[in-house]
């Protein structure tokens, strides 16, 4: 797999563990821990991602990549069926729509790289310090780009502390300490 496209499956990766994680916040106890859980191995995965020149498991993070997309489908399905929006409205649709973007990218490259004829085992061909450069601060600014506004759309996210206003003196609006 080229360099270049692998650190883009890095970045994605790593936004997908952040927008799970801060999902985490203001979940149901059970969904809570699954989210964190899958945060916790997207980040991990992504990291690791950036550090081998080989995909770690890619069979496994194709299945596991197409897992969340399935579950938020399935809590869509089940929340409009039941007539209960407030199964799915605890999530926000904007991060999840952003965290299954990212998973399905991750598995269409995947599923092309595994598909591929080429040696599994040969070494990554390397681009110029330009074209990798240029191409890693595209998949960082495509990533940032979309990972931002979904982070702000959390409870996580509402609750952050506004930039300009780090003192000792902000408190959350509607909780009295």
């Amino acid at each position: 797999m080229p360099t270049i496209t692998r650190t883009w499956l890095a970045f994605a990766a790593i936004g997908t563990g952040l927008i799970h994680f801060a999902l985490v916040i203001g979940s149901p106890l059970a969904l809570g821990l699954v989210l964190a859980a899958f945060g916790l191995t997207e980040f991990g995965w992504g990291v690791l991602t950036f550090a081998r020149e080989r995909i770690a498991a890619p069979r496994i993070a194709l299945v596991v990549a197409l897992i969340p997309v399935a579950g938020w489908t399935l809590l869509l399905v089940t929340s409009s069926v039941s007539e209960a929006p407030e199964l799915a409205s605890s999530l926000g649709f904007l991060p999840l729509a952003v965290a299954s973007l990212f998973e399905l990218f991750a598995v269409a490259v995947l599923g092309i790289h595994l598909r591929s004829k080429r040696d599994p085992d040969a070494a990554p061909a390397f681009p110029s310090v330009a074209r990798y450069l240029l191409g890693l601060g595209l998949g960082a600014l495509v990533v940032a780009g979309l990972t931002t506004p979904a982070l702000a759309a959390t409870e996580a996210g509402l609750f952050a502390q506004p930039h300009g206003e780090h003192t000792d003196l902000f408190t959350v609006p509607g909780h009295n300490h």
